[in-house]
C-alpha cells in the first residue's frame, strides 16, 4: 500500500508543476513512470536540478534527445543519491504519426520519495512554489 501512496503523493506533485506522466502508477514493488514528451522530460530535468539544454534545437532529434537523457539521468542520480533511471528515446514516427517521446522506465518506492523529497526542497527554496489553487484570500463581506 505504501508504493501506492507514494506514486500518488508523486503524481500529484508533479501535475502542480504541469508535468503531465500519464503511466505514472504502482505495479507491485516498483512505480511505473512510462512515456513522456520529451518537453516533458526536459521540464522534470530543471526541476529536478539539471542545467538548461545547451542546444536550443529540436529536442525531438537525435543528439538532443541523447543530451535531455544525460541531463534528466545525471539529475535523477543527484536527487536519489545514485538511483538509476532507464530511459529509452522514441524519435518522432512517421509511419505510425507519433511524437517523439521518452520511455522513464520503473524506480523503487524509495527512489520516488527521494525524487517526491528533491522537489518539495526545491519548492521549499525558491519564492514561489508552483500551486494549482486560487490563493486570493476571501473578503468577509462575499
Amino acid at each position: 500500500m505504501k508504493t501506492q501512496q507514494t506514486a500518488d503523493a508523486l503524481s500529484a506533485k508533479l501535475r502542480q508543476h504541469r508535468l503531465h506522466i500519464p503511466g505514472l502508477a504502482a505495479r507491485q514493488d516498483s512505480i511505473v513512470l512510462g512515456d513522456v514528451t520529451v518537453t516533458t522530460a526536459d521540464h522534470l530535468a530543471l526541476l529536478l536540478g539539471a542545467p538548461a539544454q545547451q542546444v536550443q534545437r529540436n529536442l525531438d532529434q537525435w543528439p538532443e534527445a541523447q543530451q535531455l537523457m544525460r541531463r534528466l539521468g545525471a539529475a535523477f542520480r543527484t536527487v536519489t543519491g545514485g538511483g538509476f533511471l532507464d530511459l529509452y528515446f522514441h524519435h518522432d514516427c512517421v509511419r505510425c504519426d507519433s511524437d517523439a517521446a521518452l520511455t522513464l522506465g520503473p524506480i523503487g518506492p524509495r527512489e520516488a520519495e527521494l525524487l517526491l523529497s528533491a522537489i518539495q526542497t526545491r519548492e521549499a527554496t525558491t519564492q514561489h512554489p508552483p500551486t494549482t489553487r486560487s490563493t486570493h484570500a476571501r473578503r468577509s463581506d462575499d
